[in-house]
């Protein structure tokens, strides 16, 4: 029996037209075929896009089964998130990787949420998501330990570009 949760994968679409703007898949069959991920993020999209609530509530989102998959999403204006469980995973431990996902990009960006946002900062979203999930086993569903754990992680990233461009700044001096 395996006592550590899962995730299948997780998804964020463009709210206007179903085209992906991040996907990270952890299991088969999607792993690696880009054919199949295509395909499953079209049938999520076309059975959320008109049947789900926008702007699911705070404590977890809304839940539907897409090809013998757990699907929990959250609906916003711009941006559809999803996270894709087996059909034997915890309903309630997908959904708490949801919301720890949405927290964490809110306060991330400064407690807004728009596509526009997510993509300038796509770094932030990638570390929280490889801060919550490790090939696909739940690390962390605590928003609070991911936002801090990843506002480390970028103020170390801005370290290192203030000294690379000190360095250039040097080098070009120099010449």
């Amino acid at each position: 029996m395996d006592i550590m949760h899962h995730i299948q994968g997780v998804v964020l679409l463009d709210g206007e037209n179903g085209k992906r703007l991040f996907a990270k898949y952890y299991k088969e069959p999607f792993e690696g075929n880009l054919e199949k991920q295509l395909a499953f993020e079209t049938k999520l999209y076309g059975k959320t896009h008109n049947g789900g609530a926008i702007g699911a509530p705070k404590d977890g989102g809304d839940i539907t089964l897409v090809d013998s998959h757990t699907v929990v999403f959250r609906l916003d204006p711009e941006v559809y998130m999803y996270v894709i469980g087996s059909l034997s995973e915890n309903e309630i431990m997908i959904s708490s990787i949801l919301v720890c996902l949405y927290d964490s990009l809110w306060e991330l960006q400064g407690r807004s949420f728009d596509k526009r946002d997510l993509l300038e900062n796509f770094d932030l979203l990638v570390l929280v998501v490889d801060e919550m999930i490790d090939d696909g086993i739940i690390l962390q569903n605590s928003s609070e330990e991911v936002f801090q754990l990843v506002r480390s992680h970028a103020a170390e990233g801005n370290d290192a570009v203030d000294k690379l461009k000190k360095v250039i700044k040097k080098a070009q001096q120099a010449a």
